[in-house]
């Protein structure tokens, strides 16, 4: 899913499909972006490349989430942040072989906070202790397995604790807790797996005159970067080269 950050979903899409070494099937669900994102990723759709859902009054990361899981026909769903880039060829081939080796119900890149970590919010200031949960921006879930068993929300949620502090729930730590709770496997992609793709990470909801100088100069060399990466990416895959495929996004 994508928001008003038009050059990073193009990379993803380019590097995704461009180096994913298995067939697949992308699916992009749009928010109405009116940065040309949308004609970008029209395009895309007219070539083959990508199925393409728009909402044009936004819609929450989880609620897209929530919608490609329950639609999803095939074995394997795969879920990508819009602002990662795929730097190894096969990196998908990978996760797929892993998680038929594992017979797991959910491959991931890395396990976060376990065991709790402390956590000040960069924009609020709010402090929680954040609950253990995969790395959201890259993820593999056996479909058979996981959807007649668990229905937790991707959604992020706080729960208050005896003495009053709260645990954070982010972006699929619920649902990992359940999955876990339910006795499903699952594991993590092996320490090299992280040389395979770049995740850039906030650049959607970290803007604005809002954030402190230093943090808004580090967004704007970011952003740069993308933008050099994806210049690279238009390159080494035309749109419209790679072929359609059989498996979906979601």
């Amino acid at each position: 899913a994508s928001y008003n950050t038009a050059t990073a979903p193009e990379l993803c899409v380019r590097t995704l499909v461009g180096r994913a070494g298995h067939p697949l099937r992308v699916t992009v669900g749009d928010c109405g972006s009116v940065d040309g994102s949308q004609a970008m990723l029209q395009r895309f759709a007219d070539a083959g490349v990508i199925d393409l859902e728009v909402a044009p009054d936004g819609r929450a990361h989880p609620d897209w989430l929530a919608r490609w899981m329950a639609a999803c026909d095939t074995r394997y769903a795969g879920i990508s942040d819009s602002d990662v880039e795929y730097l190894r060829p096969g990196w998908l081939n990978d996760m797929v072989a892993t998680a038929q080796r594992e017979g797991a119900a959910l491959v991931a890149t890395r396990i976060q906070a376990v065991g709790g970590v402390p956590y000040v919010h960069p924009v609020t200031g709010a402090r929680r202790t954040l609950a253990a949960r995969p790395e959201p921006w890259l993820m593999l879930i056996d479909v058979e397995q996981v959807r007649p068993r668990i229905a937790t929300s991707f959604a992020y949620r706080d729960e208050v604790q005896p003495d009053g502090s709260k645990v954070a729930f982010d972006t699929a730590a619920a649902w990992f807790r359940d999955l876990d709770a339910a006795g499903l496997k699952w594991v993590e992609m092996p320490s090299d797996f992280a040389k395979a793709y770049r995740h850039f990470g906030s650049l959607s909801w970290q803007k604005g005159r809002s954030m402190p100088l230093r943090r808004r100069v580090k967004q704007l060399a970011k952003h740069a970067w993308v933008w050099e990466r994806l210049q690279l990416a238009r390159h080494r895959f035309p749109l419209g080269a790679p072929a359609r495929s059989t498996m979906r996004r979601g």
